[in-house]
């Protein structure tokens, strides 16, 4: 057991404020597990709940010299985790949308028989495609060729499951732009 175990918030705060590395592991020993049980019982994915514990302490160390005005540790980090989590539910609740969206658009490709499918919008498709980012192209590509999930794609590339969502969300965006325009 270190010293530091006995200090109080705003004695671990005002030295995590220089830069104390040995507070912010103390801080991160004392308050990481009670904020993870916290995130938990509102996202069911473990892993999102991690993700969301490591990125309130990354924020905590950026900004650590801001923070002369926090003198309840606890509460300030819960608070960070609270809306995490809101911020978290209204990014899964668009790319819900998004991925409602997209399975509709697979679901019409597929549909239409290989022999029945125009060529120019085909080829058109293709046009569009290509101007995504590569790695967006890749995961698309995957999905509609391999027909992929997105954990399988996840793996693939050596990527979060989550980035691979988000690649969906910049190609639906960027395809569903090109049609309007198109249509337009």
């Amino acid at each position: 057991m270190n010293s530091y175990q006995k200090l109080n918030d705003t004695e671990l705060t005002t030295l995590l404020n220089t830069g104390d590395k040995i507070a912010f592991e103390t801080i991160y020993r004392k308050y990481a597990a009670g904020l993870y049980r916290y995130a938990r019982k509102n996202i069911g994915l473990k892993e999102d709940c991690e993700e969301i514990i490591q990125e309130v302490f990354e924020s905590l160390w950026t900004r650590r010299e801001s923070l002369e005005h926090v003198t309840v540790l606890n509460a300030y980090l819960f608070r960070m985790v609270k809306y995490k989590v809101i911020r978290y539910f209204q990014h899964h609740a668009v790319r819900k949308k998004y991925e409602e969206h997209f399975k509709l658009f697979e679901a019409v490709y597929e549909s239409i028989r290989e022999e029945e499918r125009d060529p120019s919008v085909l080829a058109m498709l293709e046009k569009t495609i290509a101007r995504l980012p590569e790695r967006c192209q890749f995961a698309l590509k995957l999905r509609l060729t391999e027909n992929l999930s997105n954990s399988d794609i996840a793996r693939r590339m050596n990527i979060k499951k989550s980035t691979v969502e988000n690649y969906f969300v910049t190609a639906l965006s960027y395809l569903r732009g090109s049609c309007h325009n198109l249509a337009g």
